[in-house]
């Protein structure tokens, strides 16, 4: 019981550091956050830098839906509350204004990364249990990916697909968390 105890508090702080850590590099503003206030298209090294943005928000989204994954097959309610509270402010912080970008949706070098970052976002808000978000997040895909289904992404989670099965399987799992 004592060393159960231990491993939960000791995941717990492992995640509030690394929550820390992130904010406190999402945080500063950027160049990126000027560009997405002023929806300007990007081109040279300023779309370069805004894929690699988008790149790693990926990853870290894949990461997040690991994390979450793994404390609920644990069943750590204490941990996944404490890294629920971290996705949130992550998500309304960092992840909604790098999206909140109309053009990188209909750029060609950026649509499929975008799109299969919304989707990893909606993934990760199923898990949280917010089926509202889920809900929004389906509408703002098909608002902005409207007539383009056949655009490969990277969804279900580790396999790709359409946009168009992937929206399919998204409506399927928002209300089965």
């Amino acid at each position: 019981m004592r060393a159960r105890r231990f491993l939960t508090l000791g995941t717990a702080i492992a995640i509030a550091m690394g929550a820390t850590g992130l904010l406190a590099c999402a945080g500063e503003p950027t160049d990126m956050d000027d560009n997405v206030r002023n929806e300007a298209p990007l081109g040279g090294e300023a779309l370069v830098q805004r894929k690699h943005d988008l790149d790693r928000s990926y990853r870290d989204l894949l990461h997040f839906h690991a994390t979450l994954s793994t404390l609920v097959d644990r069943r750590d309610s204490r941990s996944i509350a404490l890294f629920d509270a971290f996705l949130a402010a992550y998500l309304g912080e960092y992840l909604d204004p790098l999206l909140r970008s109309e053009w990188q949706s209909r750029h060609a070098e950026l649509a499929g990364v975008d799109a299969s970052l919304r989707f990893a976002k909606a993934e990760l808000l199923i898990q949280m249990r917010y089926p509202r978000r889920v809900q929004q997040t389906i509408d703002d895909i098909e608002r902005r990916y409207g007539g383009r289904e056949a655009l490969l992404i990277e969804y279900p989670i580790g396999r790709q697909g359409t946009l168009g099965d992937g929206l399919e399987v998204l409506r399927d799992r928002k209300w089965k968390g």
